[in-house]
């Protein structure tokens, strides 16, 4: 992750419950400042307890949610998305509430996973538990699995251009044969070279899965 030049409110966890699953977190505080520090810190300790207690995305959404809500404040909410990988059962268990989607990329396609879900901290239960849907999807050999945060797509340069999910979807595909490590350095390495001397106005978060 990348922060931006003040508090903010990105955040990315990996949690590894068993020999053969792992949990992978990515949230995002729609606000900034230490009150949006506050809020990221509570919903990863919230989040570890629970990915430790239950099996699957949609159940750790919907009581972090619960707790969540007590404590934030109405005019704020967290986009959060949660992936579980199944190395056993060859799955990906992923439900997002209203986080960006999740993206599978082979060597010459990309597909998005846009489950539904309102993001944590805008109602307390039934309404944000119905709304959620987990998905679960095959893990395919040399594919890989996208978790990012709208600070790339959303980024700005000096022209006042975004940077968007075209350019980003045609960097990740010309660069699908390249190893987890190389395709985020270079993601990285596009977006400093895209804003050029524009200032970077929020958090950057972005995690590459390869399947091998």
């Amino acid at each position: 992750m990348i922060p931006a030049m003040h508090v903010g409110g990105d955040y990315y966890d990996f949690i590894k419950v068993s020999e053969n699953k792992l949990f992978i977190i990515i949230g995002d505080v729609s606000g900034k400042g230490l009150a949006a520090s506050f809020y990221m810190s509570k919903l990863q300790t919230m989040v570890r307890l629970y990915c430790n207690e239950y099996s699957s995305p949609k159940e750790v959404l919907t009581k972090v949610n619960k707790i969540m809500y007590e404590s934030i404040e109405r005019s704020w909410f967290i986009t959060v998305a949660i992936g579980l990988f199944d190395l056993e059962k060859k799955k990906l268990y992923y439900c997002r509430a209203g986080h960006t989607p999740l993206i599978e990329m082979n060597v010459n396609s990309i597909l998005h996973y846009q489950s539904k879900g309102i993001g944590v901290g805008l109602e307390k239960g039934d309404i944000f538990d119905s709304s959620l849907d987990e998905i679960v999807i095959d893990l395919n050999r040399k594919h890989s699995y996208i978790f990012f945060s709208d600070g790339i797509t959303e980024a700005m340069n000096e022209h006042d251009e975004m940077y968007g999910n075209t350019r980003f979807e045609k960097l990740l595909i010309e660069n699908s044969h390249k190893s987890s490590n190389e395709i985020l350095q270079l993601t990285l390495q596009s977006l400093e070279a895209f804003r050029t001397k524009s200032p970077q106005n929020d958090d950057i978060t972005l995690v590459v899965v390869k399947y091998n």
